[in-house]
């Protein structure tokens, strides 16, 4: 309890700017933690390209591309 008493005492003495800044970032810490609550992995692009014919080089190739447009 003490050390809410000495945030309290603290978020007293910061302007309203300041305060509205420390809401944005309280927010930020509670999506955070909620944030890394994932679910469990799944892998069902497995095989997606079964049938292609292409390798490795080729994909990363097809990619690059992708990306830049």
């Amino acid at each position: 309890m003490r050390a809410i008493k000495n945030i309290e005492t603290k978020i007293n003495q910061l302007t309203p700017d300041l305060i509205d800044e420390l809401n944005h970032y309280l927010d930020y810490l509670i999506n955070k933690r909620t944030a890394k609550k994932s679910k469990k992995l799944t892998q069902n692009w497995a095989g997606g390209l079964k049938g292609e014919n292409y390798n490795s080089i080729d994909l990363q190739k097809k990619a690059l591309n992708w990306r830049k447009k």
